[in-house]
């Protein structure tokens, strides 16, 4: 059992004061409908909101369209972002119901959503245990870690919907943030750094929990705001520690390996949540964030030059799909694992002019694959969250290339995937169970019409053809050689025989050419 004290009275009533006096509320807006027959007019009020103009509509559209198209807005429209839920259309049909308990905690619960709940009770307990551990591992005093999360438990409740934290007084809310940041950063940091403290998940929650806490920590409503983690990061981790041991786990769950790489996970960014930070690293894009940019503006051109096509405007032409990865290879398409993991495509397509690379990142998969697929898609799909769509085109993709084992079996030779799901038809079934809703059309396309274009391609597609037929092994080209020299052999005879060479030529050219029209080849096994 413990017992904490958490503040000193001067620290304690200098947070808690503001929240004693009612915030004055914000004067209604009213819309008229007035007619000139009637001088009574019919007034329609909506509490609690501010008058919408014309100009904030344009604003938001073009924020959105900002996103969408990956380049740089000047001018960014200011929204009040909330760490939201789930998207009831997410649940709807088969494959939403199927879904169901990957958007739902199996072991831990973070943050007011799913709180209290009697089946996660016994995590509960663990997060003292991780609190004692973040404090050793510190070396600040419990209520210093306390004392210095308070300090933006404002801010954190506002990133939270309205009205999901008012059960909770400062104090409670302040040890709910301080134990799931703990519990969440021992984690990562255990990860990480190979200590063998990530036992501690064995013996309370478990093997098979120990198993669960990946996926717990990444569900759209399993999130606290990031600036707890922040505050808990720089008591923890000096200097940029902590952004490395972030680099670290982040890779382990792209490439599965704890690895280092020279990409800066907090650059620049201020992210809402933990989920929102990964998904800018798994798509390798430093401006997803924050309705963030690009310096290049690619998808700015394609737009541009999609929109001069007919089909731009059919929707269905627009969202076809292409062939799966063997399809392609029998056109002459073949896999390339990408070195530049930082560029700002996860998949890129070149057509040469004998063939066609397509250019895929890295991915491990395993069994919390799909519910972190699944939440960074549903966070896209979020309302009043501008962004590129780019996981969700990812999959899109995903779920074109993969639809048979052979497709995966590829994706593992190439380098591609690393999956530990056992058999190649899990992966296959992981795909077509995650839907993607929406996709980033410009990408999408642009990607889609290369592709399509080189397929269409009769020259390129015969020689696609000759190279697989003929030379995709080292036993089918020698015996297309062997082949050729017999062909060879049998044209010199046949002319040498009807057309005899003079008496008069070159003894040795004629003795040469006499020994090739005579030459009997030895049978070629099959």
């Amino acid at each position: 059992m413990y017992e904490y004290i958490l503040y000193d009275h001067q620290f304690k009533q200098r947070y808690i004061h503001p929240m004693t006096s009612v915030a004055p509320q914000s004067k209604p807006y009213s819309n008229s409908m007035m007619s000139d027959e009637n001088e009574d007019a019919i007034k329609i009020e909506i509490p609690g909101t501010q008058p919408i103009t014309n100009n904030n509509n344009n604003a938001l559209v073009k924020e959105w369209d900002g996103c969408i198209r990956g380049h740089e807005t000047t001018k960014r429209y200011e929204r009040k972002r909330h760490i939201g839920k789930l998207p009831p259309l997410l649940l709807r049909g088969e494959k939403g119901h199927t879904n169901r308990q990957y958007y739902e905690p199996a072991v831990v619960s973070l943050g007011p959503y799913h709180h209290n709940r009697t089946e996660l009770a016994q995590s509960e307990k663990y997060k003292l245990i991780t609190l004692e551990e973040f404090q050793l591992s510190s070396g600040k005093s419990i209520s210093s870690i306390y004392n210095k999360v308070f300090e933006v438990v404002q801010d954190a409740r506002k990133c939270y919907i309205d009205g999901s934290t008012d059960e909770y007084n400062d104090d409670a809310f302040n040890r709910m943030m301080t134990h799931d940041g703990c519990f969440i950063l021992l984690f990562i940091d255990c990860i990480s750094s190979g200590i063998n403290k990530v036992l501690l998940h064995n013996e309370y929650l478990g093997a098979l929990g120990f198993a669960n806490v990946v996926r717990d920590i990444f569900l759209l409503e399993n999130q606290i705001p990031f600036v707890v983690l922040e505050v808990l990061l720089d008591l923890r981790f000096p200097e940029d520690k902590g952004e490395k041991i972030l680099n670290k786990f982040f890779n382990y769950l792209n490439y599965g390996e704890v690895m280092m790489k020279n990409e800066k996970v907090l650059e620049n960014k201020q992210p809402l949540h933990l989920l929102e930070l990964y998904r800018s690293y798994f798509i390798s894009l430093s401006a997803s964030l924050n309705l963030g940019s690009t310096k290049s503006s690619k998808w700015y051109v394609w737009a541009k030059q999609t929109e001069k096509v007919d089909e731009d405007y059919n929707y269905v032409k627009r969202n076809r799909s292409f062939p799966s990865v063997m399809e392609l290879r029998g056109k002459g398409i073949f896999l390339k694992r990408t070195h530049d993991e930082s560029s700002n495509e996860d998949i890129k397509f070149h057509s040469r002019c004998c063939y066609g690379k397509l250019e895929l990142v890295p991915r491990a998969i395993s069994s919390n694959t799909k519910a972190i697929y699944l939440n960074m898609i549903a966070y896209e799909m979020c309302p009043h969250n501008p962004n590129d769509f780019r996981v969700s085109t990812y999959i899109r993709v995903m779920k074109s290339l993969v639809i048979q084992r052979d497709d995966v079996k590829e994706l593992r030779n190439s380098d591609i995937l690393l999956h530990s799901l056992g058999r190649d038809e899990e992966v296959v079934k992981m795909f077509d169970e995650i839907e993607a809703p929406a996709v980033n059309l410009y990408m999408f396309s642009q990607l889609r019409r290369g592709i399509e274009k080189h397929c269409k391609s009769n020259y390129k597609t015969w020689v696609a053809e000759l190279i697989t037929l003929y030379f995709s092994s080292p036993w089918k080209t020698m015996a297309l050689l062997v082949a050729a020299a017999i062909l060879l052999t049998n044209f010199l005879q046949t002319y040498f025989t009807v057309r005899p060479l003079p008496e008069d030529s070159d003894e040795n050219i004629v003795k040469l050419l006499r020994r090739c029209a005579h030459f009997k080849p030895h049978s070629v096994p099959n």
